[in-house]
């Protein structure tokens, strides 16, 4: 069995599509993939750009809006646009919150490892975000993401809020510093960094030439 590493962020629409569309074309492959949902400190800002030290023009994020609605047609993939300004609304609120961007919501998939459906909780988040519109960073929101896939939502955020979860979203954080991750979704398979929604084709070309190779 091979493991191969993704790191994403959940309010991240590039994430999703790549995620959902690896998913797809990684399906009968002996392959495990470490999933590394990461969050933004309030040290480091709120937009992934600011996480790794760039910037994001409006120029550029008017672009990846396009690229990703034609990225999410041409794989048929469904994709629900927030309104303009939500985002800058919903930064406010996470500046203010006690966790960073997407802390809470990262600690939560942390702390359903084990339950054995860890994987249906982090497509559901990535679903309500970027289907339903939903801020994944809200507590309710996250309640009704563990609830779709049955697990129990009291215990998921207690256990989300426990020493344990929180070390293990930092640690992916710690990770994805040292990986040098450029941006997400990316994966890293057997040392090699993969960024980018339009290089999941690569990823899985390594897998099978990693699979031919050793198996």
């Amino acid at each position: 069995m091979l493991t191969i590493t993704n790191y994403t962020i959940y309010h991240s629409p590039n994430s999703y599509l790549g995620v959902m569309q690896a998913d797809r074309e990684l399906v009968g492959l002996p392959v495990r993939i470490e999933r590394r949902p990461i969050f933004i400190p309030h040290d480091r800002g709120v937009r992934v750009a600011d996480l790794i030290g760039s910037q994001e023009p409006p120029r550029k994020s008017t672009y990846h809006r396009e690229d990703c609605a034609r990225w999410a047609k041409r794989y048929g993939i469904k994709l629900h646009f927030l309104d303009s300004g939500v985002f800058e609304e919903r930064a406010m609120r996470w500046r203010q919150s006690p966790f960073g961007r997407e802390e809470l919501p990262a600690r939560a998939y942390y702390a359903a490892i084990g339950t054995g459906r860890e994987e249906d909780f982090d497509r559901s988040l990535f679903r309500t975000a970027w289907i339903q519109g939903q801020d994944v960073n809200d507590e309710s929101v996250i309640r009704y993401a563990a609830q779709s896939v049955g697990l129990d939502a009291d215990h998921l955020l207690q256990r989300a809020l426990d020493e344990e979860a929180k070390r293990a979203a930092r640690e992916a954080l710690n990770t994805f510093d040292r990986d040098q991750v450029p941006g997400v979704p990316t994966w890293v398979v057997n040392g090699k960094r993969f960024w980018g929604k339009d290089r999941v084709e690569w990823v899985v070309q390594e897998v099978k030439h990693l699979l031919d190779k050793y198996c």
